[in-house]
């Protein structure tokens, strides 16, 4: 990497307009005026959980936007200033969840291990909710500025995110890739999503849709697409930020209305292959600072900022003894909220016209049933990337692509059902009409299995720390 023209090749190297690249004095003053903040902040909420503390649920430190001059086309991240190392940090070793024994030792058999999987709630770990999301990170050396760097915890690999399901959602403890509960609706998505291109993963149904030997229900299960603003204490599908498809009709669903899809529905041995297409973010960005885009209510539009880079206004906390990024997390907008209270004939089909005129060109899911082609049941997807997607702004928190906006598989489980996440390699059921484009050579053409982009956002993060070292040193 290299500076050409006060620019560091991927990103700006100012966002004051300083081209010697020191900070002016208002900057200095916004620092000490920001450190003043957060020791009030720290002494009157206990801003960082005391290792050990028990504290059920971590207490943000406030990531208020930084007021002065940006450039149009380039956000920096926060200049506050990060808190110095605790002792021991630099020594701990980021460990996973507490998995703890459900009352009634809840199980399911696994074709793939050819034995019964037990499964287990998490605990000793937040969990995304309530307009925040948490990220495992550790302290490193390697950054003067940053100070913190995202990490992971076992299993490794493409599986359910900890954070980011129902407290409520029980899984296994070696791979993290299968899904109950014993409650009403509750999903998990996956640690892994998607911008841009062609991906494909499998759900298989472990028990589901059907009677169980012990002449009990099995239960019901939803899966499809989500992204990060769709709740994750109702199944997929229930509003505009996710599309799923169900069991027990095969119906498609969309904003809590199904519609007749599979001819036939599915249940326990079944394999549903999900296909997703993204145009490129280049395509997506352009569409998203259109002056034609309807999709901004004018306070968002008034608030938005045409980025073409990724921002990440996070902050580090202490929980049960160990370290996460705290941000705020992307919400739902009233206007599709509104949407689920629309019943009549009229408005729906007034609603599903904008959708689709609003919706990302190109873009679509396939739906696959043990390798076979079903169909196409959603077109012209939801775009996500600002100003489509607005994080939680109690604090007026500004508006950026932090990097993880996009599509996560997803699963939902209704009352002891049971479903399992492949991300590939060794699908059960890859489709013949995919192969050719998997061996495509181009990869905008080219369809790839989502456990590819386990590595690829490890890759990005370290690309991101670096431009944001670099950048916050200038």
């Amino acid at each position: 990497m290299e500076l050409q023209n006060d620019k560091l090749i991927l990103s700006p190297t100012s966002n004051d307009g300083d081209h010697d690249g020191s900070r002016s004095a208002s900057t200095e003053s916004d620092i000490l005026q920001k450190r003043v903040e957060i020791k009030k902040k720290l002494k009157s909420k206990r801003a960082i959980a005391k290792p050990g503390s028990g504290n059920s649920t971590p207490t943000l430190i406030e990531l208020n936007g930084r007021k002065g001059p940006i450039k149009d086309d380039y956000q920096i991240p926060l200049g506050t200033p990060m808190p110095p190392f605790k002792p021991g940090d630099l020594e701990a070793i980021p460990r996973p969840p507490m998995f703890l024994h459900t009352t009634t030792h809840a199980h399911v058999y696994c074709p793939g291990s050819k034995k019964e999987v037990e499964l287990y709630l998490t605990d000793d770990h937040p969990f995304n909710r309530r307009g925040y999301r948490y990220i495992p990170c550790e302290a490193s050396e390697e950054f003067d500025s940053l100070k913190y760097r995202p990490t992971e915890v076992p299993p490794f690999g493409p599986r359910v995110s900890f954070e980011d399901m129902s407290p409520l959602v029980m899984v296994d403890r070696d791979t993290a890739t299968i899904v109950s509960t014993e409650k009403g609706y509750r999903t998990a998505r996956a640690n892994v999503g998607v911008r841009e291109g062609k991906w494909f993963w499998e759900c298989r149904i472990l028990r589901a849709n059907s009677i169980d030997a012990g002449q009990q229900e099995a239960g019901n299960v939803r899966v499809g697409w989500t992204r990060r603003e769709a709740s994750l204490e109702t199944p997929v599908g229930f509003d505009a930020y996710g599309y799923g498809i169900r069991d027990v009709t095969g119906q498609k669903m969309y904003i809590s209305r199904g519609s007749d899809f599979m001819k036939e529905p599915f249940k326990t041995g079944d394999v549903i292959g999900l296909y997703i297409s993204l145009p490129p973010v280049t395509v997506q960005l352009e569409q998203a600072t259109s002056p034609s885009t309807k999709i901004r209510p004018k306070k968002i539009q008034k608030r938005a900022t045409a980025v073409s880079n990724v921002v990440r206004d996070r902050f580090p906390i202490r929980y049960k003894g160990q370290m996460y990024f705290e941000q705020y997390e992307r919400v739902p907008i009233k206007r599709f909220q509104d949407m689920l209270n629309q019943t009549s004939n009229d408005d729906i089909i007034a609603r599903e016209k904008t959708l689709r005129e609003e919706g990302l060109a190109n873009s679509s899911i396939r739906i696959y049933k043990n390798g076979k082609y079903v169909g196409t049941p959603f077109e012209s997807l939801l775009p996500f990337l600002p100003p489509n997607s607005v994080p939680l702004s109690t604090y007026d928190v500004r508006t950026t692509d932090d990097g993880n906006l996009g599509y996560y598989p997803s699963i939902s489980v209704y009352r002891g059902a049971s479903a399992q996440f492949n991300f590939g390699p060794d699908f059960d059921y890859f489709p013949a009409d995919l192969r050719h484009e998997a061996q495509s050579s181009d990869p905008s053409k080219a369809v790839r299995g989502m456990y590819e982009r386990y590595d690829e956002q490890i890759a990005e993060d370290i690309v991101w720390d670096v431009v944001d070292e670099v950048t916050l040193q200038q």
